[in-house]
């Protein structure tokens, strides 16, 4: 930094500086080969942010889009371990910047320079979000083509668990046309360029740059999670090109020889990650964090469950939104000879135009019949058609109940009652008069004895 020229890392910006009219400068965090970051606050707001200004003397056409579409890139990533970007813009002399969220704490590079390798739990905790964040960059289509220690910051959470967020997505592969709609290149790395750290790229991007894909960075993880437990490069070498000729022919030095504190399982997937053929590799980034998931401190792990269950949830809700706001499937097909509409009733269509015969036009009458087959009817057509066929009901009935009336009342048949049978007068039953009270009826015996026919009872009962 220098007070004399107005300017921090060679930016013409210095302490104090309003960028865009609202993020005023307040000390320089760090530069690189192309431009410097700067820690910032909001002149309103009062939030605290970093910004990365290139320089203006090395941003080339080429670096120029890298950067707009770096920005694009982390936005279009949805995790919270990769950085958040707020704005972009330019300054007067024409140097582009881009507003981040500010972060306490330390890359991993300067944690490995400063305090050594990190315990195995702790290192595979970060190498798990690490590895979310790539599932959510794949996912958008984007390859960070730039995983190494000093990309990765440490933060802590605030019950002191490690908390990784991923920075730099300046030399990324960016898959997904919709952020290329810039009017620049498709890709804007030759193919004989070579991006990155050598220690840390897969053979196939050393070979080659745009031949890469997401398991290139997987790569990247083994070598990094190898550099986090050992302390030590996995391909070791005293130069990059060194390094690079130990990537592409020589094997990975031994995990487990330089920390035999390590399980015997780690160093099984750390060499899985530094396989040279892509297709002996972790294929995603799930996969792998799967394999390295029952190394993790039990904090992570229920953090990833959480995180997982959240997951689903959310998408459980947007499927039920989706299948609510689509139509409902049609009825299954019913045999063609059983309608089941007025539609199955419907007159064959006519021809369509230019189609079989020649076509001609139909009756409006005909026409009228045919759309009206052709509508499927609605419930007030369906209560109409009901009460309709309630009222034929009635009316057929009143008809034959006047009808057999007349019939019997002109003879031409016999009512049920006629049919039933008669008895003669002489049979017929006199009517019963109601039981009364009588006095007694006092007869002579006299009398009775004289009755013609009538034997005395001592006649009757004398014995021979």
């Amino acid at each position: 930094m220098s007070a004399e020229d107005g300017t921090l890392g060679g930016v013409p910006i210095s302490v104090g500086t309003v960028l865009a009219k609202k993020y005023r400068v307040e000390r320089l965090l760090g530069e690189g080969g192309t431009g410097i970051v700067v820690a910032a606050s909001h002149v309103q707001l009062e939030q605290r942010v970093a910004i990365k200004v290139l320089r203006t003397a090395l941003a080339s056409d080429e670096i120029r889009l890298r950067f707009a579409r770096e920005a694009r890139a982390i936005e279009k990533i949805q995790s919270e371990h990769v950085v958040l970007v707020f704005d972009v813009g330019t300054l007067d002399d024409g140097s582009p910047f881009m507003v981040m969220e500010h972060l306490e704490g330390r890359d991993l590079a300067r944690v490995l320079k400063e305090d050594g390798p990190l315990p195995v739990e702790d290192a595979i905790d970060c190498m798990l979000q690490l590895c979310e964040a790539l599932g959510e960059a794949h996912a958008a289509g984007i390859v960070h083509r730039d995983l190494k220690p000093a990309n990765l910051f440490l933060t802590r959470r605030e019950d002191g668990g490690p908390h990784i967020k991923v920075v730099d997505f300046g030399i990324s592969k960016i898959l997904d046309a919709k952020l290329k709609e810039d009017g620049g290149p498709r890709e804007v790395t030759s193919a004989f360029t070579v991006l990155g750290s050598p220690r840390y790229m897969a053979p196939e991007q050393l070979r080659n740059s745009k031949d890469v894909d997401g398991r290139a960075d997987l790569w990247s993880v083994g070598a990094v999670l190898f550099q986090l437990v050992t302390g030590r490069h996995a391909f070791d070498a005293e130069s990059n090109v060194q390094a690079s000729i130990r990537v592409l022919g020589g094997e990975p030095e031994s995990l487990r020889a330089l920390a035999p504190h390590a399980p015997p399982e780690l160093e099984a997937i750390v060499r899985r990650c530094l396989a040279k053929d892509v297709a002996d590799r972790f294929q995603t980034a799930e996969e792998l964090a799967k394999a390295l998931r029952p190394f993790a401190s039990k904090r992570t792990r229920e953090s990833i469950d959480r995180m997982r269950q959240a997951k689903s949830t959310t998408v459980g809700i947007a499927l039920a939104a989706s299948s609510l706001s689509e139509p409902p499937p049609p009825p299954p097909a019913m045999p063609r000879d059983v309608p089941t509409s007025p539609r199955a009733f419907a007159p064959p269509a006519p021809p369509a135009s230019g189609s079989g015969p020649a076509s001609r036009s139909e009756p409006p009458m005909v026409a009228s019949v045919q759309k009206a087959y052709a509508r499927a009817p609605g419930a007030g057509m369906k209560i109409a058609i009901a009460a309709g066929g309630l009222v034929a009901v009635l009316v057929v009935f009143g008809v034959l109940t006047l009808a057999k009336g007349m019939a019997v009342r002109f003879g031409i048949v016999r009512s049920p009652e006629a049919e039933e049978p008669v008895l003669p007068a002489a049979q017929a039953l006199p009517p019963q008069p109601a039981a009364t009270a009588r006095d007694p009826i006092v007869v002579p015996v006299a009398s009775v004895v004289s009755a013609p026919g009538v034997v005395p009872l001592d006649a009757a009962t004398r014995r021979p």
